[in-house]
């Protein structure tokens, strides 16, 4: 079991020193398109009322361009 413990944790230090502020950005103007485009995909109008603005608002606070 040791050995899987430190595997993982030599692969999670390899996986965080990949991730640059740059690809990061990337990810999560990924991952707000989809919350966008599944919300806007919904007949229900108060998601859109919630979430997109939420959205919005990560994207302005963390400068991630639409």
């Amino acid at each position: 079991m040791e050995l899987k413990a430190k595997l993982l944790g030599f692969l999670v230090t390899q996986l965080f020193r990949l991730l640059t502020p740059e690809l990061m950005k990337k990810l999560a103007d990924r991952i707000l398109d989809y919350c966008d485009e599944f919300v806007l995909g919904t007949k229900s109008t108060i998601d859109d009322k919630v979430v997109l603005p939420i959205t919005s608002l990560i994207r302005k606070t963390f400068d991630i361009p639409d």
